[in-house]
């Protein structure tokens, strides 16, 4: 039972977190605009009676629900570059481009490595002279596969739902995980420079943890890329990349020799 709330709690989580800290954020900023209950009008008398008609606990449920629903707005989901972007990114700067998947050196061989067997990428010949703009380009077409391959990651985590429960689970968990530390660490930058503004720069040393909880998250996406490159390796996934119109066509062999 828990297993099945699990993959909802996650989804819960993230704007949840972020949303109570904006929304501290906001109150840090308007608090002093806020009228009392014995100067409020208008509006703000009606929210107090309203406030004392509903009680303590309905009141930390509203704002709970309230503070899931700002989060829920701004929240920033882990994302990667679909295939056009990709492409159009090749074609404006070089096929080694800045923005490189984030994925672990591991898998990135073992993507290196699948395509080779499938022929898409030249196996090195004994006694073959290195050229090293040639294995620039290879290495930068294997980028191009890998960024093609997570922006298809929509599409693939269903697949990978109904090929391995299990192994999805371990996605979703890290995408989770990924979503929750880097949404709390743009709220936390926010509060920072809220406290930073209003009461003392000192109060800037905070971005310390929100810098700690981004790199964590950017670790977290590493992972749940590495399970869909996998995946894909291990044969469990089939990309449109790959397998259909999308596909990148095979490098000769003989180019650069």
């Amino acid at each position: 039972m828990l297993a099945n709330l699990l993959p909802g709690l996650r989804d819960v989580r993230a704007p949840l977190a972020a949303g109570c800290i904006w929304l501290l954020t906001l109150w840090l900023i308007v608090e002093e605009r806020v009228p009392t209950r014995e100067r409020a009008r208008g509006v703000w008398a009606s929210l107090y009676r309203l406030g004392g008609l509903m009680g303590p606990a309905a009141l930390l449920a509203s704002a709970a629900f309230a503070a899931y629903l700002v989060g829920a707005m701004v929240m920033v989901r882990v994302a990667t570059v679909n295939v056009q972007e990709a492409r159009k990114t090749a074609r404006l700067r070089t096929i080694q481009m800045m923005f490189r998947p984030r994925v672990s050196k591991l898998a990135f061989d073992d993507l290196i490595h699948f395509l080779q067997v499938q022929g898409r990428v030249p196996v090195p010949q004994q006694g073959e002279i290195w050229d090293p703009e040639r294995e620039q380009g290879e290495r930068g077409l294997v980028n191009l596969v890998a960024r093609d391959v997570l922006g298809e990651t929509r599409q693939l985590r269903i697949k990978l739902l109904i090929a391995n429960y299990d192994l999805f689970n371990e996605y979703d968990r890290a995408v989770g995980e990924a979503e929750f530390r880097k949404n709390v660490s743009y709220a936390l930058v926010g509060l920072a420079a809220a406290l930073s503004w209003l009461y003392s720069p000192w109060w800037a040393l905070l971005l310390a943890v929100p810098l700690r909880l981004y790199i964590a998250g950017v670790g977290s996406e590493r992972i749940a890329n590495d399970v869909i490159i996998q995946a894909v390796v291990a044969g469990l996934l089939e990309p449109a990349t790959l397998t259909g119109a999308a596909g990148l066509p095979a490098v000769p062999a003989e180019r650069g020799a």
